[in-house]
């Protein structure tokens, strides 16, 4: 029954996308790209839940939000440093989810859906291991709608390493993300 309604919400909250033509037209929890996080947050409540993702500062870092959620466990919101106006650049809501194999038959019910709605656009589906991991240890399976590419929704189950979960870096699970060119290319320059 949990995993009917998971498939149901994520479904749901998936079908404003329909007649999105660019990142930006995507809401998760009242969010969207390009949105300031201060229409939802005070600045004071983005520097409280700033995630310790990083050790040293680096030219962008992640909020999580966990409180008054709708439909997800966990947002995360990457913002540019020094930016005063705290623009959100990529989005990435999650549904927590320790058994890998029910994740993964989740995302197929969430991907044949939106296989529908996103007809005439490029997707591309891929297992691969999880950059946030430089032991290569932590997985992620995708399945990605290049919208403008290198901007794209994608739904993935993460499993990540033992390690990055005791070090209370990661948890499991099913995600939508909603990615910037911007974002993108920093995390393909190795996070600096």
């Amino acid at each position: 029954m949990k995993r009917l309604i998971l498939i149901l919400i994520l479904t749901l909250s998936l079908q404003s996308w329909t007649k999105a033509d660019d990142i930006s037209d995507f809401e998760v929890e009242r969010m969207s790209v390009g949105d300031s996080l201060l229409d939802l947050y005070s600045e004071d409540e983005i520097k409280e839940n700033t995630l310790p993702y990083f050790k040293s500062k680096r030219k962008y870092y992640v909020v999580g939000i966990i409180d008054n959620l709708k439909k997800y466990d966990q947002v995360e919101i990457y913002l540019k440093s020094n930016d005063k106006s705290y623009e959100i650049k990529t989005i990435l809501a999650g549904v927590f989810s320790d058994d890998f194999n029910k994740c993964i038959n989740d995302k197929k019910e969430i991907v044949k859906k939106l296989d529908k709605i996103f007809i005439n656009v490029e997707k591309m589906s891929d297992s691969k291991n999880h950059e946030a991991d430089p032991t290569g240890n932590s997985k992620q399976n995708i399945d990605q709608y290049n919208i403008n590419y290198p901007d794209h929704i994608r739904v993935e189950c993460t499993k990540f390493s033992q390690q990055m979960k005791n070090d209370g870096l990661a948890r499991n699970s099913l995600n939508i993300v909603v990615m910037s060119k911007e974002i993108n290319d920093w995390i393909a320059s190795g996070y600096k």
